[in-house]
Protein backbone atom coordinates (compact mmCIF):
# COMPACT_ATOMS: atom_id res chain seq x y z
CA UNK A 1 0.00 0.00 0.00
CA UNK A 2 0.87 3.54 -0.88
CA UNK A 3 -0.37 6.09 1.14
CA UNK A 4 0.32 10.11 0.67
CA UNK A 5 -0.89 11.97 3.63
CA UNK A 6 -2.62 15.20 3.75
CA UNK A 7 -0.15 17.85 4.03
CA UNK A 8 2.58 15.92 3.10
CA UNK A 9 4.54 15.45 -0.02
CA UNK A 10 6.29 11.66 -0.62
CA UNK A 11 4.56 8.71 -0.51
CA UNK A 12 4.76 6.38 2.30
CA UNK A 13 5.04 2.22 1.78
CA UNK A 14 3.29 -0.35 3.70
CA UNK A 15 4.10 -3.74 3.24
CA UNK A 16 4.78 -5.54 -0.54
CA UNK A 17 2.53 -7.66 -2.89
CA UNK A 18 3.12 -9.14 -6.13
CA UNK A 19 -0.79 -9.75 -6.58
CA UNK A 20 -1.85 -6.00 -5.78
CA UNK A 21 -1.29 -2.04 -5.57
CA UNK A 22 -3.04 -0.34 -3.51
CA UNK A 23 -3.29 3.60 -3.03
CA UNK A 24 -4.28 5.50 0.07
CA UNK A 25 -4.42 9.62 -1.14
CA UNK A 26 -6.29 12.37 1.53
CA UNK A 27 -7.77 15.37 -0.07
CA UNK A 28 -6.12 18.34 -0.06
CA UNK A 29 -8.50 19.42 2.78
CA UNK A 30 -10.67 17.07 5.19
CA UNK A 31 -14.11 18.55 3.93
CA UNK A 32 -16.54 16.88 1.19
CA UNK A 33 -16.15 19.77 -0.66
CA UNK A 34 -12.95 19.22 -2.04
CA UNK A 35 -14.08 15.76 -3.87
CA UNK A 36 -14.09 17.86 -7.45
CA UNK A 37 -12.59 17.50 -10.89
CA UNK A 38 -9.60 19.71 -9.75
CA UNK A 39 -8.34 17.74 -6.89
CA UNK A 40 -8.72 13.84 -7.80
CA UNK A 41 -6.88 15.27 -11.30
CA UNK A 42 -4.02 16.61 -8.89
CA UNK A 43 -4.06 13.17 -7.28
CA UNK A 44 -4.77 10.99 -10.43
CA UNK A 45 -1.59 13.08 -12.05
CA UNK A 46 0.86 12.26 -9.56
CA UNK A 47 0.11 8.51 -10.28
CA UNK A 48 0.46 8.29 -13.96
CA UNK A 49 3.55 10.62 -13.17
CA UNK A 50 4.84 8.28 -10.06
CA UNK A 51 3.58 5.39 -10.71
CA UNK A 52 3.19 4.90 -14.43
CA UNK A 53 -0.75 3.29 -13.23
CA UNK A 54 -3.86 4.53 -15.02
CA UNK A 55 -6.32 5.77 -12.14
CA UNK A 56 -9.06 5.35 -14.55
CA UNK A 57 -8.88 1.81 -15.53
CA UNK A 58 -8.59 1.18 -11.26
CA UNK A 59 -11.59 0.62 -8.90
CA UNK A 60 -11.74 4.23 -6.48
CA UNK A 61 -13.24 4.43 -3.39
CA UNK A 62 -14.10 7.84 -1.51
CA UNK A 63 -14.18 6.54 2.44
CA UNK A 64 -16.17 9.08 4.26
CA UNK A 65 -16.36 9.93 7.74
CA UNK A 66 -19.06 11.89 9.12
CA UNK A 67 -19.64 13.17 12.58
CA UNK A 68 -21.20 16.21 13.96
CA UNK A 69 -18.22 18.16 12.55
CA UNK A 70 -18.61 17.70 9.13
CA UNK A 71 -22.55 18.07 9.49
CA UNK A 72 -24.22 19.97 6.98
CA UNK A 73 -27.82 19.38 6.20
CA UNK A 74 -28.99 17.69 3.07
CA UNK A 75 -25.16 18.06 2.14
CA UNK A 76 -25.20 14.83 0.33
CA UNK A 77 -27.93 14.79 -1.11
CA UNK A 78 -28.33 14.26 -5.25
CA UNK A 79 -24.68 16.39 -5.58
CA UNK A 80 -22.57 13.23 -3.67
CA UNK A 81 -24.33 10.19 -3.35
CA UNK A 82 -26.32 9.92 -6.31
CA UNK A 83 -22.47 10.77 -8.40
CA UNK A 84 -20.02 8.32 -6.79
CA UNK A 85 -21.80 4.88 -7.04
CA UNK A 86 -19.36 2.98 -8.92
CA UNK A 87 -15.85 2.28 -8.07
CA UNK A 88 -14.99 1.95 -11.96
CA UNK A 89 -17.38 4.63 -13.89
CA UNK A 90 -20.65 5.06 -13.79
CA UNK A 91 -23.04 6.15 -16.98
CA UNK A 92 -21.89 9.55 -16.57
CA UNK A 93 -18.04 8.96 -16.57
CA UNK A 94 -18.09 9.94 -12.72
CA UNK A 95 -15.50 7.28 -11.61
CA UNK A 96 -15.63 6.10 -7.92
CA UNK A 97 -17.97 4.80 -5.34
CA UNK A 98 -18.57 6.85 -1.96
CA UNK A 99 -18.88 4.96 0.99
CA UNK A 100 -19.87 6.48 4.34
CA UNK A 101 -18.72 6.13 7.56
CA UNK A 102 -20.70 7.11 11.15
CA UNK A 103 -19.37 8.89 12.77
CA UNK A 104 -15.56 7.49 11.87
CA UNK A 105 -13.70 5.00 10.09
CA UNK A 106 -13.28 4.12 13.67
CA UNK A 107 -16.96 2.24 13.21
CA UNK A 108 -15.69 -0.10 10.56
CA UNK A 109 -12.60 -1.49 13.04
CA UNK A 110 -15.41 -2.04 15.51
CA UNK A 111 -17.50 -3.84 13.06
CA UNK A 112 -14.79 -6.53 12.14
CA UNK A 113 -14.35 -7.23 16.10
CA UNK A 114 -17.84 -6.41 17.90
CA UNK A 115 -21.20 -7.84 17.90
CA UNK A 116 -24.19 -5.33 16.73
CA UNK A 117 -21.92 -2.59 17.07
CA UNK A 118 -23.98 -0.89 14.65
CA UNK A 119 -26.34 -0.65 17.97
CA UNK A 120 -23.78 1.80 19.83
CA UNK A 121 -24.06 5.84 19.06
CA UNK A 122 -21.14 8.41 18.75
CA UNK A 123 -21.23 12.31 18.13
CA UNK A 124 -17.10 12.32 16.73
CA UNK A 125 -14.73 10.19 15.92
CA UNK A 126 -12.90 10.81 19.08
CA UNK A 127 -16.21 9.04 21.14
CA UNK A 128 -15.88 6.12 17.91
CA UNK A 129 -12.26 5.51 18.47
CA UNK A 130 -13.26 5.05 22.99
CA UNK A 131 -15.49 2.89 22.10
CA UNK A 132 -12.68 1.30 20.30
CA UNK A 133 -10.48 1.33 22.82
CA UNK A 134 -12.84 0.01 25.28
CA UNK A 135 -13.74 -3.14 22.64
CA UNK A 136 -10.03 -4.41 22.28
CA UNK A 137 -9.54 -3.81 26.25
CA UNK A 138 -6.13 -1.81 25.08
CA UNK A 139 -4.88 1.36 26.61
CA UNK A 140 -0.95 1.42 26.10
CA UNK A 141 -0.78 1.39 22.46
CA UNK A 142 -1.28 3.94 19.68
CA UNK A 143 -4.31 3.70 17.99
CA UNK A 144 -2.64 3.67 14.53
CA UNK A 145 -1.28 0.53 15.77
CA UNK A 146 -4.49 -1.05 17.02
CA UNK A 147 -6.13 -0.30 14.43
CA UNK A 148 -3.54 -1.95 12.11
CA UNK A 149 -3.58 -5.08 14.42
CA UNK A 150 -7.69 -5.43 14.84
CA UNK A 151 -7.92 -5.54 10.87
CA UNK A 152 -4.35 -7.47 9.82
CA UNK A 153 -3.22 -9.57 12.42
CA UNK A 154 -0.59 -11.85 12.08
CA UNK A 155 -2.85 -14.70 11.69
CA UNK A 156 -4.36 -14.27 8.26
CA UNK A 157 -7.36 -17.10 9.04
CA UNK A 158 -8.16 -14.42 12.00
CA UNK A 159 -7.86 -11.62 9.51
CA UNK A 160 -10.51 -13.26 7.48
CA UNK A 161 -13.06 -13.78 9.97
CA UNK A 162 -12.99 -10.23 11.47
CA UNK A 163 -13.38 -8.83 7.93
CA UNK A 164 -15.99 -11.41 6.89
CA UNK A 165 -17.99 -10.09 10.43
CA UNK A 166 -17.84 -6.52 9.40
CA UNK A 167 -20.00 -7.51 6.05
CA UNK A 168 -22.23 -9.44 8.22
CA UNK A 169 -22.64 -6.24 10.61
CA UNK A 170 -22.55 -4.32 8.13
CA UNK A 171 -25.64 -6.51 6.41
CA UNK A 172 -27.20 -6.27 10.06
CA UNK A 173 -27.10 -2.42 10.38
CA UNK A 174 -28.72 -1.93 7.38
CA UNK A 175 -31.25 -4.64 7.62
CA UNK A 176 -32.27 -2.73 11.11
CA UNK A 177 -32.62 0.40 8.71
CA UNK A 178 -35.35 -1.29 6.52
CA UNK A 179 -32.70 -2.77 3.79
CA UNK A 180 -32.88 -6.14 3.56
CA UNK A 181 -31.31 -6.43 0.01
CA UNK A 182 -29.27 -4.20 -1.90
CA UNK A 183 -27.66 -3.99 -5.36
CA UNK A 184 -24.26 -3.25 -6.15
CA UNK A 185 -24.73 -2.36 -9.45
CA UNK A 186 -27.14 0.40 -8.24
CA UNK A 187 -25.72 1.33 -4.30
CA UNK A 188 -26.72 5.03 -4.76
CA UNK A 189 -30.37 4.53 -3.28
CA UNK A 190 -28.78 2.56 0.00
CA UNK A 191 -26.22 5.47 0.40
CA UNK A 192 -29.41 8.25 0.41
CA UNK A 193 -31.65 5.93 2.45
CA UNK A 194 -28.70 5.52 5.32
CA UNK A 195 -27.69 9.25 5.36
CA UNK A 196 -31.22 10.21 5.63
CA UNK A 197 -32.15 8.11 8.41
CA UNK A 198 -28.82 9.36 9.77
CA UNK A 199 -30.10 12.83 9.64
CA UNK A 200 -32.82 12.18 11.22
CA UNK A 201 -31.57 10.50 14.30
CA UNK A 202 -28.77 12.98 14.89
CA UNK A 203 -31.58 15.78 14.67
CA UNK A 204 -33.71 13.82 17.26
CA UNK A 205 -30.99 12.46 19.28
CA UNK A 206 -27.60 14.54 18.92
CA UNK A 207 -25.84 11.20 17.72
CA UNK A 208 -24.91 8.85 15.03
CA UNK A 209 -25.71 5.17 14.85
CA UNK A 210 -22.18 3.19 14.54
CA UNK A 211 -22.73 2.22 10.66
CA UNK A 212 -19.97 2.06 8.49
CA UNK A 213 -20.51 1.07 4.36
CA UNK A 214 -16.14 0.08 3.82
CA UNK A 215 -16.81 -3.27 3.64
CA UNK A 216 -18.65 -2.61 0.57
CA UNK A 217 -15.74 -2.47 -1.28
CA UNK A 218 -14.95 -6.00 -0.38
CA UNK A 219 -17.69 -7.50 -1.95
CA UNK A 220 -17.20 -4.67 -5.02
CA UNK A 221 -13.62 -6.24 -5.47
CA UNK A 222 -14.59 -9.74 -5.08
CA UNK A 223 -12.49 -10.19 -1.66
CA UNK A 224 -15.45 -11.53 -0.12
CA UNK A 225 -18.71 -13.35 -1.63
CA UNK A 226 -21.42 -14.15 -0.35
CA UNK A 227 -22.34 -18.01 -0.20
CA UNK A 228 -25.25 -19.90 -1.74
CA UNK A 229 -27.03 -19.55 1.90
CA UNK A 230 -26.88 -15.80 1.61
CA UNK A 231 -23.90 -15.80 4.19
CA UNK A 232 -20.58 -13.70 3.32
CA UNK A 233 -17.18 -15.78 3.14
Amino acid sequence: MEELRRGCDEFIAHGESSQFHVFALNLPKNQLTQLNEDSIDQLFRRLRQEFRIKPEDCPVFYLYDRDVLSYRRNELRGKYVMKYTDPYSNDSGDQGQLLLSYPAVESFLLSCVMNQSYTHTARLGKDAKSILLQAVRTENETLSRQTVDLVFPPDTDEAETRLVHAVSEMNAALESLGMKSYDLDHLGPVLLNVYDQQQIKYSSENTFSLISLVAMAFLELGIIEETDEGNPE
